[in-house]
C-alpha cells in the first residue's frame, strides 16, 4: 500500500563549513512521485540533497517529516523510513554483492534479532528489480560501473523505504544503463508508489522520468512543477546560459532541450 508522507523544507539554508550554499529554500516533497533537481555545476542540488536527507546540517530553517524536525527523529526510525543513495558512496573491501545488498536491513534489525525470513526476501526482491541477482556471490570489485550502481540502488531498495534520495544515480555510466536504471526505478515507483527525488545532470532524462522538476540556480528555487512548466527555452537559458528549442520529445511526448550551439549545414560542405 502506497505510504503517503509530508516532506518539507521551510527557510532552508545550508552550505560547508563558513560556506553558505543554499539560501532561503521552501519546498514540499510530492509523495509518492518521482522529482527531479535540476541545475548546472556547482549551484547547489547535491547539497539540497544531502541537507534533505539529514547527511547535512543546515544552518539555518527546517526539514520536517509529517510535521517533526529530522534532526530529532532517531536515525534508526528515520532509516526505516528514508533511504538515500549518495554519489560515488565507499565500497567495504572485499565484500560480495550479497552481503552489501544486506546492509540495507540493518534499520529493520534488533541487535539480537538476527536476519527474519523478511529480510531474507527484502534482498532477493531488491537484487530482482535491479537484475544483480546472478551476481550474489561475486566481490563487488568484480563487477562494471553499470553493475555496480545497480548494487548500490538494490541496497537502497532491500531498505524497503517509502521515500528514497538518489544523488545522481546515473552518473558515469554509459546512456544504456542511465535509461534501464530509470526505467527500474521508475516501475519502482508505479509498483509500490515509493517517493523518489534525484539529482540528474541530463535535463531530457530528468523530463522524461520527472513528474516533477525543482530548478536550483545559485543556491536558490528558481523554479518547480511539472516537466511541461519548468522545462523552458527561457528557463534553460537562465539557469545554464544556454539558448536552446524546446520541442516534444516523440517518444515520451515530454519536453525535449534542443541546443541551439553552433550550427553547421551540412548541405554547404566541399
Amino acid at each position: 500500500m502506497e505510504k503517503t508522507h509530508l516532506f518539507r523544507a521551510d527557510q532552508l539554508a545550508s552550505g560547508y563549513d563558513d560556506k553558505i550554499i543554499l539560501k532561503n529554500i521552501n519546498l514540499e516533497i510530492p509523495s509518492n512521485k518521482i522529482s527531479v533537481i535540476i541545475g548546472s555545476n556547482g549551484c547547489g542540488k547535491s547539497t539540497l540533497l544531502k541537507t534533505l536527507a539529514k547527511l547535512i546540517k543546515p544552518s539555518s530553517g527546517d526539514v520536517t517529516l509529517d510535521g517533526k524536525a529530522i534532526s530529532k527523529i532517531p536515525p534508526k526510525k528515520l532509516a526505516q523510513i528514508l533511504g538515500v543513495l549518495p554519489q560515488s558512496p565507499i565500497v567495504p573491501e572485499g565484500i560480495t554483492v550479497s552481503d552489501l545488498i544486506g546492509r540495507g536491513r540493518f534499520p529493520h534489525q534488533s541487535l539480537f534479532s538476527g536476519w527474519s525470513k523478511k529480510d531474507y526476501e527484502a534482498v532477493a526482491e531488491a537484487m530482482e528489480i535491479m537484475n544483480v541477482t546472478e551476481f550474489a556471490d561475486l566481490d563487488i570489485d568484480e563487477l562494471s560501473g553499470g553493475q555496480r550502481q545497480r548494487v548500490w540502488i538494490a541496497m537502497a531498495l532491500a531498505q524497503q523505504t517509502d521515500i528514497l534520495f538518489l544523488d545522481e544515480p546515473t552518473t558515469f555510466l554509459d546512456i544504456t544503463y542511465q535509461v534501464e536504471i530509470l526505467d527500474l526505478l521508475t516501475d519502482l515507483n508505479r509498483k509500490h508508489g515509493t517517493t523518489i527525488v534525484m539529482v540528474l545532470h541530463d535535463i531530457n532524462l530528468s523530463a522524461r522520468y520527472g513528474d516533477y522538476i525543482f530548478a536550483i540556480k545559485n543556491g536558490r528555487l528558481v523554479s518547480e512543477g511539472a516537466p511541461q512548466e519548468v522545462i523552458t527555452d527561457s528557463l534553460i537559458h537562465e539557469i545554464f546560459g544556454m539558448k536552446c528549442v524546446v520541442i516534444d520529445d516523440p517518444v515520451s511526448h515530454t519536453p525535449l532541450v534542443v541546443p541551439s550551439g553552433r550550427y553547421h549545414s551540412h548541405n554547404n560542405a566541399d
